[in-house]
């Protein structure tokens, strides 16, 4: 995902969703990240390397500097989906760096399963969609 500010970024990314920061790193003049994401060559690329609990590298952020980064425009074509234990803290957290948050959305799943989703557009306007879910208790009658 490109950034126009590692740094901020991480304070969400790694800070505030939990991602374990493995490794930041420059990009050589010659990186593949020019030709798959189409950067010209006078861009100055750093990335970093994000992990979860469940799985290695799940996220790689690519700050891009020397060109501007242009701003989504709606409609959304994609969104990083995220799954977090207790989204309530996290979207108060969210919400104290000024970023743009959705409505939430409430839906039960068989048997007893309840999930909130909660969008949110970070520092560079990329959407993003958390989840948690939650097992309903037994209801005696």
């Amino acid at each position: 995902m490109l950034v126009s500010d590692l740094a901020r970024s991480l304070t969400l990314y790694r800070d505030i969703l939990g991602f374990r920061l493995d490794y930041v790193g420059e990009a050589s003049p010659d990186s593949y990240l020019y030709s798959v994401f189409q950067i010209p060559p006078q861009a100055q690329l750093r990335f970093a390397a994000l992990s979860t609990e469940k799985e290695v590298r799940a996220l790689a952020l690519t700050e891009v500097k020397g060109i501007t980064l242009n701003k989504p425009q709606p409609p959304h074509r994609i969104g990083i989906v995220i799954e977090v234990k207790d989204i309530g803290p996290v979207i108060d957290q969210i919400a104290d760096l000024g970023l743009t948050i959705v409505e939430p959305s409430y839906f039960t799943a068989p048997p007893n399963l309840l999930f909130t989703e909660q969008g949110f557009y970070d520092f560079d306007h990329h959407l993003i969609v958390l989840y948690e879910t939650k097992v309903q208790a037994d209801q005696e009658t």
